[in-house]
C-alpha cells in the first residue's frame, strides 16, 4: 500500500469513527433493540468504533424474531413511529420477510448510495434507465427508479408489463440502460431470440444487475455482454442494510462504499475474522472466501450494527487500478453463506454451478437438485437447451466441465422447451432433498 493510500485510509477511519460515535449515542439512548443487545454485552454507555469487534453480531433471524415478538415493526426503531414515511419488505426466497421502515433522511441516504452505482457504471443525466422490476413492497425497484430520477435520467418503469411488452417498450422508447436481476436480463434475451430481435444493435449501452450473484461471474457477465452488446455492471445491497456495493468498471470488481459502511470479513463456517488480501503485493495469495459483516452509518432510524449479510466473496484491500481507495470484492458477491453444499468433500456454491452452466453455452434455463443420502450429497442438473442446440453435445460439455473444474460427476437431464420455471426477481433454481 502506498503512503498516499495509507493516509487516505487513515482519514477514512477517522470519519467512520466520528459518524459511528454520533450514531451510537442516539441508538444507545433511543433504540430498544440495540440498547438491550449492547447492555447484555456489557456496554452501559455508547460504544465507539474501537469497541466494534466486542459488540455482538446482528442476524436476520434475530431481527425476524424481534418483529414476531413485537409485531409488526419490532424494536429496532430509534425514533417515534410518526417519523417514518416508508416501509419495504425483504425479498428473499426463503423465510418470513422483514419489514423495514425509513425516515425521509434515511431514504435519501439509501438513494445517495444507489447513485454511486449509477456513477460507477457511467450512467449520466442524458440516459434513459429502464427498470425491469415490478411494483411491490420490495425495495429494488424504488431505489433504482428514484435514484435514476435524482440523477436527472428519464426513469422508465416496467410495472406489471409482460416480458414481451417490456422488450417492446424498452426498444421503442430508446432505453440506454437496463436495470434487472441477472436472471431476468437473461430471460429478456431468451424472449428477444424467440421474437427474432437482435439486442446487440439496440440503444442499450449499459446493463446493471443486482438482487443475486451473477453479474460478477465471468461466464454470466460475458453472456450478458454478448447478448446486449453492452457494458455489464454489478451492484449489491439489501433492504435491511442499504446499497453497499458499486462497480468501478475494471474487471469484475464490486467496491464497498466505505464512507457509508464499516466492513468486516469472517470465515462463514467458523466465525473467525479474515484479513483482506492486498492486491498491490506481487506475490499475494488469492483471497479466501469470506462473509461480509457490515455496519451502516446513515440509517440511524433503523440501523444494522455488525450485520451478518450472508454475502460471500473474495475481499481485497484498497488498491484497485481504478483509483478508488476502498476495499472491493474480486468477482462481486459469489454466493450466499447458507447456500453452500458439500458433494464428496467438495464445497460447492450455486454460483459455481451457474458459472459452469453459462460457460457451456446453449442453455436457456436450468434447475439443480441436491440429494442428501447418508450424510453425502449428489447434484443433478436439468437443462433446457436453446433452439438449435444439440442436446447430446450440451450434455457432454456440461459433464466434462463439472468433472474438469470441480471433480464431480453430474448427471444431466435435457428438459423440454418451456418446461422450466422463469424468474423475474431472484432465481430459485436449487432444490435440496434429504
Amino acid at each position: 500500500m502506498t503512503d498516499r493510500l495509507a493516509r487516505s485510509r487513515q482519514r477514512l477511519r477517522a470519519r467512520q469513527a466520528d459518524r459511528f460515535g454520533r450514531m451510537a449515542e442516539q441508538v444507545h439512548r433511543h433504540n430498544p433493540f440495540y440498547r438491550a443487545k449492547w447492555q447484555a454485552a456489557g456496554f452501559e454507555s455508547p460504544p465507539t468504533l474501537d469497541d466494534l469487534a466486542d459488540l455482538p453480531f446482528t442476524t436476520k433471524e434475530e431481527l425476524a424474531r424481534d418483529q414476531d415478538e413485537n409485531a409488526p415493526w419490532g424494536t429496532n426503531l430509534t425514533f417515534p413511529l410518526e417519523r417514518y414515511v416508508r416501509v419495504h419488505r425483504t425479498s428473499g426466497t426463503t423465510g418470513k420477510p422483514l419489514r423495514w421502515l425509513d425516515t425521509p433522511a434515511s431514504w435519501q441516504w439509501f438513494l445517495d448510495c444507489w447513485l454511486e452505482t449509477y456513477r460507477g457504471a457511467g450512467v449520466e443525466a442524458a440516459d434513459r434507465v429502464f427498470v425491469a422490476f415490478g411494483f411491490g413492497p420490495f425495495v429494488g425497484f424504488w431505489t433504482a427508479f428514484e435514484a435514476a430520477q435524482q440523477l436527472g435520467c428519464l426513469a422508465m418503469p416496467a410495472g406489471h408489463l409482460s416480458t414481451e411488452q417490456r422488450l417492446r417498450v424498452m426498444l421503442d422508447d430508446g432505453a440506454t440502460a437496463l436495470v434487472a436481476t441477472p436472471t431476468y436480463a437473461l430471460r429478456l434475451l431468451d424472449a428477444a431470440d424467440r421474437l427474432g430481435l437482435d439486442l446487440t444493435g439496440s440503444s442499450i449501452a449499459r446493463t446493471i444487475h443486482g438482487g443475486e450473484p451473477g453479474a460478477g461471474v465471468p461466464a454470466v457477465k460475458r453472456q450478458l455482454a454478448d447478448g446486449y452488446g453492452a457494458m455489464v455492471f454489478d451492484h449489491a445491497g439489501a433492504t435491511e442494510v442499504g446499497a453497499w456495493g458499486c462497480p468501478c468498471g475494471v474487471g469484475e470488481r464490486l467496491h464497498i462504499l466505505e464512507e457509508e459502511f464499516i466492513v468486516e470479513w469472517f470465515d462463514p463456517s467458523t466465525g473467525e475474522p479474515l484479513e483482506p488480501v492486498d492486491p498491490t503485493v506481487s506475490d499475494a495469495a488469492e483471497p479466501a472466501l469470506g462473509e461480509l459483516v457490515l455496519t451502516n452509518l446513515g440509517r440511524i432510524g433503523s440501523p444494522v450494527v455488525r450485520y451478518r449479510t450472508g454475502d460471500v466473496g473474495r475481499l481485497c484491500a484498497a488498491g484497485c487500478p481504478s483509483g478508488r481507495p476502498t476495499m472491493y470484492l474480486d468477482g462481486g458477491v459469489l454466493a450466499r453463506a447458507d447456500d453452500m453444499f458439500i458433494v464428496r468433500g467438495i464445497n460447492v456454491y450455486p454460483s459455481a454451478v451457474d458459472s459452469l452452466v453459462r460457460e457451456a453455452g446453449g442453455v436457456v434455463e436450468y434447475s439443480a437438485t441436491v440429494r442428501r443420502r447418508r450424510q453425502m450429497a449428489e447434484v443433478e442438473l436439468e437443462v433446457e437447451p436453446e433452439t438449435g442446440t444439440d442436446s447430446g453435445s450440451l450434455r457432454s460439455r456440461l459433464q466434462d466441465l463439472f468433472e474438469e473444474r470441480l471433480s464431480l460427476r453430474v448427471p444431466v437431464r435435457i428438459a423440454d422447451a418451456g418446461s422450466l420455471p422463469r424468474y423475474e426477481l431472484k432465481a430459485n433454481r436449487f432444490t435440496f432433498l434429504d
